[in-house]
């Protein structure tokens, strides 16, 4: 069961996403919330060549940058302690300062889960867009992941569709999210995409096997279709209904190109749903 969950904070809408949806785990699970905000000094004092008399100004551009982002860390923390004594869900603020990606995965650790907006930039004062630290942590992380798109109304709904290919991450994806509590109450899928549909069917078929063990009910589903491997399985998400789908990252067969280069963008980008995700 879920104990401590770590919630990344930096503004956006989908990290306000990600926030509402900690608040439904917190309380389902009787979890404690971290909110992490980050200030970015290393690459705001990051050098850059200048001419002269710019060191001067890049002195001052640098200050205030740092204080405009050590306001928002500070807004975003208090933001969020307040939400969380409103919602009666035990929680804490926490404001770091360091390279987003690298001060994430240290905190992940202290953490049974972490909840990010999947279009979340801890580099804002410095950069457009952050898919950077995004990337780095989906393929680093050696704890689960909950990636949560912008929605006005985020929830993880009654059905989970459990994506399940047979390969390390995807046992490693399935025994945590069993052991996580998150089934708790949930109608159960589970889907394998492969050109076979009897393999398919015997793959998807040992993951509900294997949560049956934990006392949990699933049912098996092959999908064998002409579309991609990301499109076939958030076409079978959307016919049930489900408002997670469960993962593992780089996956050693028909899954295993997910999480590669513009793969990976596409399977992000796409979903409209929270992604469970993990290495």
């Amino acid at each position: 069961m879920l104990k401590n969950i770590l919630v990344c904070l930096e503004g956006s809408p989908s990290s306000e996403a990600a926030t509402r949806v900690s608040l439904e785990i917190a309380k389902a699970c009787g979890a404690r919330l971290v909110g992490l905000a980050i200030i970015d000094e290393p690459d705001i004092r990051a050098g850059v060549a200048t001419g002269i008399g710019g060191s001067s100004f890049k002195h001052e551009r640098d200050e205030a940058l740092m204080a405009d982002a050590r306001k928002h860390a500070d807004d975003w923390v208090s933001m969020f302690e307040r939400r969380c004594r409103q919602a009666d869900v035990p929680a804490a603020g926490l404001e770091i300062v360091g390279r987003p990606a690298q001060s994430i995965l240290r905190e992940m650790n202290a953490h049974d889960l972490t909840v990010i907006g999947r279009d979340a930039n801890f580099r804002f004062e410095t950069e457009t867009e952050d898919l950077q630290t995004r990337d780095t942590i989906l393929h680093q992380a050696e704890r689960p992941v909950l990636l949560v798109p912008e929605s006005k109304d985020p929830k993880l709904g009654q059905v989970v569709l459990v994506a399940y290919d047979g390969s390390g991450a995807a046992k490693r994806a399935l025994a945590s999210f069993a052991a996580s509590g998150l089934a708790e109450g949930r109608e159960i899928h589970v889907a394998t995409v492969d050109d076979n549909g009897g393999q398919a069917w015997e793959m998807a078929n040992r993951a509900v096997q294997m949560l049956a063990t934990s006392g949990i009910s699933a049912r098996a589903h092959n999908i064998v279709s002409v579309l991609s491997n990301v499109d076939a399985l958030f076409a079978q998400a959307n016919k049930l209904g489900a408002g997670m789908m469960v993962m593992g990252a780089f996956a050693h067969s028909r899954l295993r190109h997910l999480f590669s280069g513009s793969a990976t963008r596409g399977l992000l980008e796409t979903s409209d749903i929270p992604l469970y995700l993990q290495h």
